[in-house]
């Protein structure tokens, strides 16, 4: 690859940047209804239910959901989706909604060049959101479903490079500087496109780990640091969870080597409760 090509590229993303220009899909008409009708805090099961029903797709995942072994401990089968909705719970509904439509901008037909790296892209996602599920649930008051978003959306800046790539073969075909570009500019292009879809701050911010990672005070846990603690369990559990002292963002979790087993089980459950309702 000629370092003109990847100085194109580099010109062009920032270029997108400042002029606001990074653009995916939007959600299909459901999730923003979904999205809309739990705004409404008088939003019942049955108003969420012919809202699904829109989605034929979304609603036999729905109905898979409810039906895995991480939301049916009792083994009791359910082929009502007003019953779905009530054992998932409104946020998970509207998670099921935004993975679908996420996975959809993943496999879209124009991407089939990138189909094999968006494939590991989408099941890193995967991984990401349930690790981060499993960690936000037992550390009080943080809301484990807005932890599951932070992970599926974290590296969502990963796919608008690859797709803008394609236009500059040479470069996408140097894996080295690929993967330095994929790194350090994912973060800001992510918040660029996680607050256009209009995801709470907190969201926003969580992808960009450098710039919002706070290991001095002493305050609470943050989506963050639940973002932070799942990427270094998926990627070096040993290393983390031996470091003395434990990294603050560990400590404020309450992970340790002891409670691991436990998380990244609950973890490898939940993920495949997500893999079989899509």
């Amino acid at each position: 690859m000629s370092a003109d090509e990847q100085a194109q590229f580099l010109q062009k993303l920032a270029e997108d940047l400042n002029t606001r220009n990074i653009v995916l899909p939007s959600f299909p008409d459901v999730v923003i209804k979904i999205r809309t009708a739990l705004e409404d805090p008088t939003c019942s099961s049955g108003r969420l239910a012919e809202v699904a029903k829109l989605d034929p797709v979304l609603v036999s995942r729905l109905l898979m959901a409810a039906n895995s072994a991480f939301h049916n401990r009792a083994g009791i089968e359910i082929v009502d989706l007003n019953l779905a909705i009530s054992r998932l719970g409104f946020e998970v509904v509207r998670n099921t909604a935004i993975t679908l439509a996420i996975e959809q901008i993943f496999n879209a037909s124009q991407h089939e060049a990138l189909r094999e790296r968006l494939q590991v892209l989408w099941a890193r996602s995967m991984s990401l959101s349930s690790m981060c599920y499993v960690i936000a649930r037992s550390a009080a008051p943080l809301n484990a479903d807005h932890a599951f978003l932070a992970g599926l959306l974290h590296d969502v800046g990963k796919l608008y490079i690859l797709t803008q790539a394609k236009e500059y073969p040479g470069f996408l075909g140097d894996e080295d500087s690929l993967n330095t570009v994929l790194r350090d500019w994912h973060p800001s292009v992510g918040c660029s496109i996680v607050g256009a879809w209009g995801f709470a701050g907190e969201v926003v911010q969580s992808i960009d780990i450098d710039e919002n990672l706070d290991t001095a005070s002493s305050r609470g846990a943050a989506l963050v640091d639940v973002v932070y603690a799942a990427i270094a369990l998926l990627d070096a559990p040993e290393e983390t969870l031996t470091k003395i002292p434990l990294h603050p963002s560990m400590q404020r979790l309450g992970v340790t080597g002891d409670s691991f087993t436990e998380i990244s089980e609950a973890a490898e459950l939940h993920a495949q409760s997500m893999r079989h309702s899509i």
